[in-house]
């Protein structure tokens, strides 16, 4: 959000509709017309912004419920003294979305690693890494 305080988000998208649907736009004569930023204005128009909303984040894997269900399951597990690892969380990750939706692409091999450290911040629960016998017998 822009640092100025006389910033209004209703001028600012009649501004950049107004320069769309301009057959030669000039962005610094609608700025001056509609009294917004010339550059906030040319990002919005030239990077096709859209206003900042409160939706979920379509970065995210998966949605907040599924989310809300694998946080539950990490605190159950580490009630139970059994934290899990992040192939652990990775797995029942792909296991949410192949059961909610066949079409989308399983999470990615950091992405529980990235999750794991945003659940941190909130649960303040230290990252596990589970060592082999079979590697100290060798």
């Amino acid at each position: 959000m822009p640092k100025y305080s006389n910033f209004d988000e209703d001028r600012l998208q009649k501004a950049c509709k107004a320069v769309l649907h301009q057959k030669k736009p000039n962005i610094a004569k609608t700025a001056r017309e509609f009294s917004v930023s010339r550059t906030t204005l040319a990002d919005r128009v030239k990077k096709a912004r859209s206003p900042f909303s409160t939706t979920e984040s379509r970065k995210n894997a998966l949605t907040s419920h599924q989310e809300k269900a694998l946080t539950a399951w990490i605190v159950k597990m580490c009630d139970w003294n059994l934290p899990p690892t992040a192939k652990l969380i990775e797995a029942w990750a792909n296991q949410a979305l192949t059961r909610a939706d066949a079409g989308r692409q399983p999470v990615g091999k950091n992405w529980a690693y990235y999750f794991i450290s945003r659940l941190l911040k909130h649960l303040s629960l230290a990252l596990v890494k589970q060592n082999l016998k079979e590697s100290k017998r060798i």
